[in-house]
């Protein structure tokens, strides 16, 4: 559940709102379940990429975040508990492996973390459910994967698996962008 914030921020809409919330305060509202930081990361790489049309997908700390981008827009939005999961139960550094069981039957997650072996095959069924069951929304996708770690290098690989046409870039290079294109937006005046 997300905070009084995140609860009335809208689910879709423009990556840059108009005008600018609370402008004077340099406040950028999350957007749904996506946390202004993501939000800032994705107008970032829309910058580098103004055409670009598909799913992003934002590994966080505490969630991974998954964006339908169209015309520069959020169309669709759903948020994952993965990497905390990953973090409670100690994967978070692990190798990605086996995460084919899952990636075909999402349902299946409880069984195949209770037979997995090692930290990899817990944290590779984790993303291959996660990748399972997120289908509707990469499925005839290209997909930017945007985020640092062995985390993200693993949602990389899980995406991979399901043969979908992935690039990974690192969501620190992004604010920086993400800063720029909003003070173009809104110039001072």
């Amino acid at each position: 559940m997300g905070d009084a914030n995140t609860a009335a921020a809208p689910a879709t809409g423009p990556l840059i709102p108009d005008p600018l919330p609370d402008a004077a305060a340099y406040h950028l509202p999350a957007l749904g379940s996506i946390p202004a930081v993501d939000r800032l990361a994705l107008i970032g790489f829309q910058a580098l990429n103004p055409h670009w049309d598909g799913v992003a997908v934002v590994v966080g700390d505490a969630a991974t975040n998954w964006a339908t981008l169209s015309a520069r827009e959020v169309i669709h939005q759903q948020a994952s508990a993965t990497p905390r999961i990953a973090q409670a139960m100690g994967l978070a550094n692990a190798r990605a492996a086996g995460l084919e069981a899952a990636l075909d039957r999402p349902e299946r997650l409880p069984l195949l973390l209770a037979d997995a072996g090692s930290e990899g095959a817990q944290l590779g069924a984790l993303l291959g459910a996660e990748i399972g069951a997120t289908r509707t929304l990469w499925l005839g996708q290209q997909a930017v994967l945007i985020g640092e770690g062995p985390l993200a290098r693993g949602y990389g690989a899980a995406l991979q698996a399901a043969h979908v046409p992935v690039t990974l870039t690192e969501r620190r290079g992004l604010l920086q962008k993400g800063f720029e294109a909003l003070a173009a937006a809104f110039p001072e005046g």
